[in-house]
């Protein structure tokens, strides 16, 4: 029978309250509490499971992870939570036949990458497998990682070797070495193996030292090389003139240099610190100022704990593209030494954004500098020891190991299917996250699932990545996409506005718009947004786009037909514009609205000053110029209304637009049919271009308005006028002419 619910959801309530304050015994005891109404629910056991396993419970945990693998058997994270818990146990050969399980799950998905990381744990664990060092080399191959699928293969030639099969090791090494043929240690291997030598382990072991572990590693290797290639340069012997040189940028000798070089570097390879730092200061000292010299100079500082030393030196190499990487990593420790929080994370997050950027799109570069930006804003001045202390853990942590760069490479592929409509994610945020992975895997398995239409697994899938990450941005935004889908539009704006006003209130601006825009997309009439949104612009500098929203916010109101509303939205926007000296498109579409909704009020006086300061200040807007002059014959100013009229005429007749004097006077004359003088330009126009007939039509109402309002003189004037046209009635124009007696 089904438990009780509302039991199940406050017991959930409260282990979550619980474990968010690391009350792990009594989040325990809730979670067990849950698990007693609904005992198949898979989250609930791996919620306990992280309880158990942060209360030091391991043997309770694995029970609890074990549970929740079955309940969902074709899932890796739970099976992944299996093998870590039983590598905590030292329980070698059980965890690497459960991620040998997770990694084939991972395959039949065509997750690749996740199987590899898989597999790589399998033979950390049980070096010895070929079959498991046949499938990493393959699927190395298969990513055109060539010199780790060589490594694979060099370990299977010695796995082979090891069991006497000569000519499968042998067989391992040749394509070892056609993958990648400049590594001596796959040529060694080979040669090795044709003589029948048997490799030992200390051998075995050198191809994990060929790549550095860390980018520091590896940049350290690069300026190690390039010492070193120093000392092999060929020069012209006798070249006196080069020694010169030297000796005089220096104040050494060139073999004095090269003899420094070559000490340094002989002592930094054999961790000779000591008289390393005293080689390379020598050559500071003589004007050697080379990066290499620097940044190897700025890491001995560093490992020796002399990091006010090292900082200077490291800064001097950020900004050299070969050490950047390295620099900013080791100034980031550097700095989280000696306390100095904010100045950690700032390095930290250049670490993250200078291998975030080397791995997307250059259309997305962009887009990735601002999160970056943004996140350097949320960080800044917050001294949060804490905060520096796990980032910088969790950024050694993800950039140590063989084949980091790969690492990078898939987590962007995965955060790549997380960008939505514009967003990006940063390697940063994700780094923040604890269980990244199963938090990356439960989003992909929720958009899959969104995108066969199966909306409750997405829910359940997006949930469990919310339980594993609380404070991820990703997820919660997944969530609102669900929440659309299944027309839940109150709770989709809800998420979308916590989302909005969190990301303000973290300082992250470009997020929180992204956020108000999606809301706005999704519920056009949302005024309230839409004015959250234009004053999160404002507060960017970023006034045109402002103008634009506040053009659309007033639009919006007079849709509606509240006019006051969006004059007052107009009113404000111009304010700003004005205040900004802009004036560009967006600032005088909003003039022309504001006139256009002081009409709809029905306060013409108001309108019509709108509408002459923007004739004023742009003669060239024929409409503004035509709607002062209706609006000056509306409020009876016709003296003014004609003035205008005449000043536009002639605007157009130097541009030789006939066809715009007999549109704007036919509109005029048909909206103000009582007023003589429109009758009067218009039939003078029709006159001008040719068209008596028309002209005939104007004249004759002209002169009747003329008699009844007793102006005869004026009226005889229109008749003759009308005469000499000879019309087909020109007889009766004669006889009324006659009867005026003028």
């Amino acid at each position: 029978m089904p438990g009780n619910k509302s039991v199940f959801n406050d017991a959930l309530k409260k282990a979550n309250g619980y474990a968010w304050d690391n009350d792990w015994a009594r989040a325990v005891a809730e979670y067990r509490r849950a698990l007693a109404e609904y005992p198949d629910d898979t989250n609930t056991h791996t919620s306990l499971a992280h309880a158990l396993e942060a209360a030091g419970q391991l043997e309770g945990a694995l029970h609890e992870a074990r549970i929740a693998s079955k309940l969902i058997p074709h899932d890796p994270v739970p099976l992944t939570r299996v093998a870590v818990l039983q590598e905590k146990l030292n329980r070698a050969s059980e965890a690497a036949s459960t991620y040998l399980a997770v990694a084939e799950i991972h395959a039949a998905h065509k997750a690749m990458g996740k199987a590899t990381e898989a597999w790589q744990k399998v033979a950390a664990l049980e070096p010895d497998r070929t079959d498991v060092r046949q499938k990493l080399a393959d699927a190395y191959q298969l990513g055109a990682h060539n010199s780790l699928a060589a490594k694979e293969f060099m370990a299977l030639a010695r796995n082979y070797q090891k069991r006497g099969d000569a000519a499968k090791a042998l067989a391992a090494a040749q394509k070892a070495q056609a993958l990648d043929p400049q590594s001596s240690l796959a040529r060694d291997l080979l040669a090795a193996l044709g003589r029948g030598e048997v490799i030992q382990d200390s051998r075995a072991r050198a191809d994990v030292a060929d790549t550095g572990s860390t980018p520091v590693d590896a940049a350290e290797q690069t300026a190690l090389s390039r010492l070193a290639e120093t000392l092999l340069e060929e020069r012209p012997a006798g070249s006196k003139a080069d020694a010169e040189t030297i000796q005089g940028a220096t104040g050494l000798s060139e073999p004095d240099v090269h003899a420094l070089i070559a000490r340094a570097v002989d002592a930094q390879t054999h961790h000779r610190v000591g008289e390393a730092i005293e080689a390379y200061r020598d050559l500071i000292a003589a004007g050697v100022a080379r990066p290499e010299v620097k940044f190897n100079l700025g890491l001995l500082y560093s490992e020796t704990m002399r990091y006010d030393e090292a900082i200077s030196f490291l800064t001097a190499t950020a900004d050299d593209s070969n050490y950047a990487l390295a620099s900013h990593f080791e100034l980031g420790k550097c700095f989280r030494a000696l306390g100095k929080t904010d100045q950690a994370l700032e390095h930290f997050l250049q670490v993250t954004q200078i291998v975030d950027l080397s791995s997307v799109q250059r259309e997305q570069a962009d887009e990735l500098i601002s999160v970056y930006q943004g996140l350097a804003e949320t960080y800044a001045a917050k001294g949060d020891r804490d905060k520096a202390e796990s980032f910088s853990r969790s950024l050694e942590e993800f950039l140590s190991g063989r084949g980091w760069e790969d690492k990078v490479r898939e987590v962007r592929l995965q955060l790549q299917a997380l960008r939505e409509e514009g967003e990006q994610v940063s390697l940063a945020e994700l780094i923040e996250v604890s269980e990244s992975a199963s938090v990356l895997e439960a989003l992909a398995l929720a958009k899959d699932y969104l995108r066969r239409g199966k909306l409750n697994a997405a829910h359940e899938e997006c949930m469990r990545a919310i339980e594993l990450a609380p404070n991820y941005f990703p997820a919660h935004v997944r969530l609102a996409e669900i929440l659309v889908k299944e027309n839940k539009p109150e709770a989709a704006k809800a998420k979308y506005q916590t989302l909005a006003e969190l990301s303000a209130i973290r300082g992250d601006l470009p997020r929180a718009e992204t956020y108000y825009r999606r809301l706005i997309r999704l519920f056009p009439n949302n005024v309230t947004d839409r004015s959250k949104l234009i004053d999160l612009l404002t507060k960017q500098g970023r006034t045109d786009s402002a103008l634009e929203e506040y053009l659309e916010l007033g639009n919006e109101y007079a849709r509606d037909g509240q006019f006051a509303k969006a004059a007052e939205r107009f009113s404000e926007g111009m304010r700003l514009a004005t205040r900004a000296g802009i004036t560009s498109a967006p600032a005088n579409q909003l003039r022309q609205q504001l006139a256009n909704a002081r009409a709809q009020q029905g306060d013409l006086k108001a309108a019509l000053a709108v509408y002459q300061e923007i004739a004023r200040e742009t003669p060239g807007d024929e409409r503004a110029r035509v709607l002062v002059i209706d609006l000056e014959f509306r409020l009876e100013q016709t003296a003014a209304g004609l003035r205008d009229l005449e000043e536009l005429l002639t605007y157009f007749r130097a541009q030789g637009a006939n066809q715009k004097i007999g549109g704007v006077l036919e509109g005029l004359a048909k909206s103000y049919s009582r007023e003589p003088a429109l009758r009067a330009l218009l039939a003078q126009h029709y006159l001008t271009t040719g068209n008596p007939a028309k002209a005939i039509v104007e004249l004759d109402a002209l002169g009747e308005m003329q008699l009844n309002a007793g102006q005869k003189p004026a009226a005889a004037a229109t008749i003759r006028q009308i005469i000499a046209l000879n019309p087909p009635q020109v007889d009766g124009y004669k006889k009324v002419l006659a009867q005026i007696g003028e």
